[in-house]
């Protein structure tokens, strides 16, 4: 499409070039290349985004990353764009599909031991835990149940864990789903674990016992 707008414009300036210099066609001869380098910088510009547009229609984790039984990459999802294409998203109504692949973000790092993409998934200034199952907050309000920590002791939390279960992978029964409501930006994942208990893991010494543990977690994604 762009060779044939390039072409168009070689052609009108070719043939406006043939017109007496008079006044009047100089003024034509101006809107017509005016029109044409116009139009050649709108089709190139599409052009541009055309593989972006395309592969986001093609990857199946941008439709229905809550059915996904393992976690998925930021580089095959809406995450790993530029800024710009994810405000783009949120503009179209992707909003509760990008919650959803950041929560995929956390468990891919937490998959691939990448701490450092641990960390990204959390707000710079901390994240609120609330382990809402243990006995000891069995009689305390809800509201009461919460520890404010920072992105990088999460990130260390993964990195002991991952370090004593170094063959640990996850995968899911139910994988990220955003709440279906308006302004509803809960994430809801159920997740499972296995590896092998092989190193030292908080003075417990490894005793090469397999590793199975699953859970349901909610994420509130900003």
């Amino acid at each position: 499409v762009a060779q044939l707008y390039l072409l168009t414009y070689c052609l009108s300036v070719g043939i406006v070039t043939t017109l007496p210099w008079t006044h009047n066609h100089s003024i034509i001869q101006f809107r017509v290349i005016m029109l044409s380098k116009s139009a050649l910088t709108v089709v190139i510009g599409l052009a541009a985004f055309l593989p972006t547009i395309s592969a986001l229609a093609a990857r199946r984790s941008i439709q229905q990353p809550q059915l996904q039984t393992l976690p998925i990459s930021p580089t095959d999802n809406i995450t790993g764009l530029p800024l710009l294409i994810k405000k783009i998203g949120l503009k179209l109504g992707r909003g509760k599909q990008l919650r959803e692949e950041v929560v995929h973000k956390y468990f891919h790092g937490v998959d691939t031991q990448n701490i450092p993409q641990i960390v990204e998934c959390f707000h710079p200034e901390g994240a609120i835990i609330r382990d809402i199952c243990s006995l000891a907050n069995r009689d305390v309000p809800y509201d009461q149940v919460g520890k404010l920590v920072s992105p990088e002791f999460l990130g260390e939390r993964c990195r002991e864990f991952l370090a004593a279960h170094p063959d640990c992978k996850v995968k899911f029964h139910h994988g990220p789903t955003c709440g279906r409501g308006l302004n509803n930006n809960w994430v809801y994942a159920h997740w499972y674990e296995e590896g092998t208990f092989s190193a030292n893991s908080q003075g417990i010494e490894p005793d090469g016992s397999p590793l199975t543990v699953q859970g349901q977690t909610r994420f509130l994604v900003g």
